[in-house]
């Protein structure tokens, strides 16, 4: 009898000891990176007017504005950007810590759908140049965005990523967060070349 009983006891503490590795093997595998995650980059977070300092950028996004069309006049060109959806025009004044670099792709990211910043006006653009140690360029970076975006729950929780590398992996981004359902849509919003300053 008593040497049953023993069994019975060895066999109820080995289903728990499997059953508790099977949980902690969950677990791990819940908290562990994988697919996309390994290779995703370290987000340096802030809101705007904040500065962000990542490993080979800083600098922060100064406003947000949303527009139904562009004027480029005021940079030398005659491109009016009209889109079938709403420009968010994004004001931003970034440097390189360490050696000139350049923005590469910036993002918009709302809900699951991620912009990339538009390659229709590149000579205004900021993220089309280099930026250096020392020295802040302050210009826009501008994405065209679906109406029925602008206008979804997920878009008071927008997300700007700035990035200077073709391959963000295990790099750090600069990620502004930002309200767009507070904005309200200009009709023509006039916008500039990047300007540099000595920091």
């Amino acid at each position: 009898m008593t040497s049953r009983i023993r069994v019975t006891r060895r066999g109820a503490m080995s289903a728990l000891t499997v059953v508790a590795a099977l949980v902690a093997t969950v677990v791990v595998y819940g908290i562990t990176p994988h697919g996309d995650d390994i290779n995703a980059p370290f987000n340096v977070r802030g809101n705007i007017g904040d500065v962000l300092t990542g490993r080979t950028l800083t600098g922060s996004v100064t406003s947000v504005r949303l527009a139904s069309s562009i004027d480029a006049t005021a940079a030398d060109s005659d491109w009016t950007g009209e889109t079938t959806g709403t420009w968010v025009v994004v004001e931003a004044d970034i440097a390189a810590r360490f050696e000139p670099s350049s923005l590469y792709r910036p993002t918009l990211t709302i809900g699951d759908t991620t912009y990339y910043a538009t390659e229709r006006l590149s000579l205004v653009t900021l993220d089309d140049g280099s930026v250096r140690p020392g020295i802040s360029s302050a210009g826009v970076i501008l994405f065209e965005v679906a109406n029925d975006q602008l206008q979804s729950a997920d878009a008071a929780k927008a997300e700007i990523g700035i990035n200077s590398s073709f391959q963000s992996i295990l790099d750090s981004r600069l990620v502004t967060e930002v309200d767009l359902t507070s904005l309200r849509v200009e009709a023509n919003l006039a916008v500039s070349r990047p300007e540099e300053r000595v920091l």
